[in-house]
């Protein structure tokens, strides 16, 4: 039996003030306390908290199998699908950026290591927070939009295609104003994939 499939969606502009819009189906975290279920001493800062994916066998019998692809080609995949998208609309290509990559990379691991599923993190952050926590630098806007999944044949494929029949997902996806932006993907021992977008605006 396949398990449902969740996903949200969040975008915060900061100008004069700041505006944070959330929009979620099929889970509900409008009221979702981070702390509720954990102590406020974990630590969400860990460098590289434990990330499961198909392990590569160090020894095969046939060296002309391809080997099985690791989280980073995951989003990589994920992230040329979206840019895929925007083409077929006509719009500018999203530029990859390894710092964003790590910010979102970040919260897909936390989520998953943790059991949570929300914008806010066990700290309190959101997706702002984090871009300043990491030294990011100077933007004008971000974004972001995170799902999760388990028991489908192609969970890449599945999670973008949902984004895209979300109105707000997908307005995010293929919003003109992005210019950069990353995936970050973590998997779980049950096959539970964890996915994370950010998108940027610099000043």
């Amino acid at each position: 039996m396949k398990i449902p499939y969740y996903f949200c969606f969040t975008l915060v502009l900061f100008f004069a003030f700041s505006i944070n819009t959330q929009a979620q189906i099929g889970f509900s975290q409008n009221n979702f306390n981070p702390k509720s279920n954990y102590s406020d001493s974990v630590n969400t800062t860990v460098s590289r908290p434990r990330v499961y994916i198909e392990k590569i066998e160090k020894t095969r019998t046939n060296p002309n199998v391809p080997a099985p692809p690791t989280v980073f080609d995951l989003e990589r995949q994920a992230f040329q699908l979206i840019n895929e998208k925007r083409r077929e609309q006509g719009l500018k290509l999203l530029e990859w950026n390894e710092s964003i990559a790590k910010i979102a990379r970040l919260h897909s691991e936390n989520m998953a290591n943790y059991k949570f599923f929300s914008h806010t993190g066990l700290d309190g952050s959101i997706v702002s927070d984090r871009a300043d926590k990491s030294g990011l630098g100077k933007w004008r806007a971000i974004g972001e939009n995170i799902a999760y999944n388990r028991g489908y044949q192609q969970p890449i494929e599945f999670s973008v295609e949902r984004w895209m029949q979300s109105p707000s997902h997908k307005r995010n996806l293929l919003d003109e104003q992005w210019r950069e932006s990353a995936v970050g993907i973590a998997v779980t021992p049950d096959g539970t994939y964890y996915f994370t977008q950010v998108f940027l605006l610099r000043k």
